[in-house]
């Protein structure tokens, strides 16, 4: 349906998928996977999520992020191109902007075409590299690929993580 790569700021070790970016205070991260997690409004655990976090090990600096809306469930789980695979299930009452940042919410990238129910499936490598150098200012160590496909709500799927990176957030 709908497919892009493009260059992602984050800051925070974090961006968002589907939409606003709501007050991050108050979010409670305990028994967070460490990739990815839907969220309500106030920050809460959700299934379906109203929208996604998703953290990478750059804390400032770009990642390579690629967006691929589908119309039907992919048929397979590429686990040996990814350190890392989560899904995760989002519902959006319209259409959204399929990635944000703190600085930035409009990139060239697909939004989300209609409103519904979505799952998706996020992909990451480079993250622990991401996460030794404070400031990446060069070309990006981390590369994230997101796949969206309507389906209907799901609790979250962890097909694969990192032991070191994953360990950390989850003791944090």
């Amino acid at each position: 349906m709908s497919k892009a790569t493009t260059i992602v700021p984050v800051s925070y070790n974090q961006y968002y998928i589907g939409g606003e970016i709501f007050d991050v205070e108050a979010w409670d991260y305990t028994g967070f996977n460490g990739l990815v997690a839907a969220l309500d409004a106030p920050g809460r655990f959700a299934v379906p999520g109203q929208f996604a976090v998703v953290m990478t090990g750059t804390e400032t600096g770009d990642v390579r992020v690629s967006v691929d809306i589908r119309a039907t469930t992919p048929q397979e789980v590429d686990l040996d191109a990814w350190e890392e695979v989560v899904e995760v299930s989002l519902s959006l009452p319209g259409r959204r902007r399929g990635v944000t940042t703190f600085n930035v919410d409009d990139f060239d990238l697909p939004n989300f075409p209609e409103p519904g129910p979505y799952r998706v499936r996020v992909h990451a490598r480079g993250r622990d590299q991401g996460q030794d150098l404070l400031i990446v200012e060069d070309d990006p160590v981390e590369e994230h690929l997101i796949l969206f496909w309507p389906a209907p709500p799901a609790p979250e799927t962890v097909h694969k993580l990192t032991d070191a990176y994953g360990a950390m957030i989850r003791a944090s």
